[in-house]
């Protein structure tokens, strides 16, 4: 039994680190991904880690106190290094929820089966593109290292103290995640001052003309005409932010660290 117990606790130990790291990736913690698909990757993914990352492996917590603080730490450094992709991705559908509102899109929300919450169309569609792009470009290649490395950078030990740089460290995310939102929905806001500038002009100018009945139509024909011409300067956009995604989750997995 004691042989039973010490091979089955390091494949315990690895298990809840990936749980801990996969529940806050995107695709995995989708809604709409069946439980035993989720469960059956987990499984397979942990027997294939344990032989190659055991001896890094700490001894299994002698007292149940000492292993929900392990289990709260290991929760910590899932949740905290899955909002670094989290942030990255939710800029992007913030662009997208800007951009339809300025074009007219308000009123046509989605309800959103992965987060209780309400989006609209582009929003939708430029954050499946994002997810689509990062899956092209290996990016779960990146975060498999991510996970393999985890265990030899950031040990596994019984303690639930908070990492001095990690608030510091999630305000810099936040920023990262605003300017993304801006850099992507600069475009399309400035061509809309422009055309509500011109409209402003044009019933100045011809009183007769129904402005607000033009400004609708042309918005909306003019904002989708040009994100069409916008999508496909968005993949190299995309891809420099998710190279640039190694610095932050360096960081967080150096607060940790220390």
């Amino acid at each position: 039994m004691d042989g039973l117990l010490n091979l089955w606790q390091p494949f315990l130990l690895v298990t809840l680190r990936a749980s801990c790291l996969l529940v806050f990736w995107p695709v995995w913690d989708h809604r709409l991904l069946p439980l035993p698909v989720k469960a059956a990757s987990l499984l397979a993914l942990s027997f294939c880690l344990t032989p190659v990352v055991a001896p890094h492996l700490p001894a299994w917590p002698s007292s149940l106190v000492g292993l929900l603080f392990m289990v709260g730490r290991e929760v910590l450094l899932g949740f905290s290094l899955g909002l670094t992709l989290r942030f990255l991705l939710t800029g992007v559908q913030m662009a997208g929820n800007l951009v339809s509102l300025q074009m007219g899109f308000g009123m046509i929300t989605l309800i959103d089966p992965q987060s209780p919450a309400q989006n609209t169309v582009l929003g939708d569609l430029l954050l499946r593109l994002a997810v689509l792009l990062f899956l092209v470009g290996e990016g779960h290649h990146f975060l498999l290292r991510l996970l393999v490395g985890s265990f030899t950078e950031v040990p596994m030990a019984a303690d639930l103290a908070l990492p001095g740089g990690l608030l510091p460290w999630l305000a810099g995310l936040g920023r990262w995640m605003w300017q993304v939102a801006v850099k992507l929905a600069a475009p399309l806001m400035a061509l809309f001052f422009l055309v509500q500038v011109a409209l402003g002009l044009v019933s100045r100018a011809v009183p007769q003309i129904q402005v607000m009945l033009l400004s609708f139509p042309l918005t909306i024909a003019l904002g989708l005409f040009t994100l069409a011409l916008l999508v496909s300067l968005l993949g190299p956009f995309l891809t420099e932010q998710f190279r640039a995604l190694e610095l932050p989750v360096a960081q967080g997995v150096q607060a940790f660290s220390r």
